[in-house]
């Protein structure tokens, strides 16, 4: 049975959580470099000092959301039992479930993913923060990887091994395509204002043999 958390870590992730949680519900439609950081501290009732000793700069709430969404859809992904184009259209349709509600918060990620030339690297969430965020499921969030390249990877391998691929590429350059397609089909859907699901459902057209 595992030790009780220090109050001090539960109270320092609670703080934590509830910038990241303010950012969000504050983003909706706008760009995450329109919301103000002096709004996100009220709304969370946390101070500027407090922001910037989890989040050294604004932005990296956008790596934080990133890591914790992962980790939800892998762990989604386990329980509903899914592997290759299953996984792949599952996370797909959770990005598309997300653009109905906060349709700036993908856009900003993309901006600050080119902004930055390079994907970040994620951050290691702490004890407290996993009870926090995935009560119940710590222990198998805290194994799972949340490095996008490698699990599109992973069910690139799993969609060849079974059958559903019709791509003849090596993995690693359809690893590629994909991250192109997980960024790219949702900035051209907004750019066209095409439905973002029909969107993705005519990339993925040209990588896999059948459709959920």
């Amino acid at each position: 049975m595992p030790l009780p958390l220090p109050l001090r870590e539960i109270k320092k992730a609670r703080a934590k959580i509830a910038l990241y949680e303010a950012s969000l519900d504050l983003i909706g439609s706008a760009s995450f470099r329109a919301v103000k950081l002096e709004d996100i501290c009220a709304k969370a009732e946390v101070s500027k000092v407090t922001f910037f000793k989890f989040f050294p700069q604004k932005e990296d709430v956008l790596v934080y959301f990133m890591c914790v969404w992962l980790l939800e859809r892998r762990l989604e992904i386990e329980e509903a039992g899914l592997t290759g184009e299953g996984a792949i259209r599952h996370v797909v349709g959770r990005v598309a479930d997300g653009a109905r509600t906060r349709p700036g918060l993908m856009l900003s990620l993309i901006g600050f993913l080119a902004e930055s030339q390079m994907h970040p690297c994620m951050p290691v969430l702490s004890d407290a923060e996993l009870h926090l965020l995935f009560p119940g499921r710590e222990e198998r969030a805290r194994s799972m990887s949340v490095n996008l390249f490698a699990l599109f990877h992973q069910w690139i391998e799993e969609a060849k091994a079974a059958g559903e691929c019709v791509r003849a590429e090596p993995t690693p350059v359809l690893t590629q395509w994909m991250i192109t397609v997980f960024y790219g089909a949702y900035l051209t859907a907004h750019m066209c204002r095409q439905d973002i699901m029909e969107t993705y459902d005519l990339h993925l057209s040209t990588i896999f043999r059948t459709k959920e």
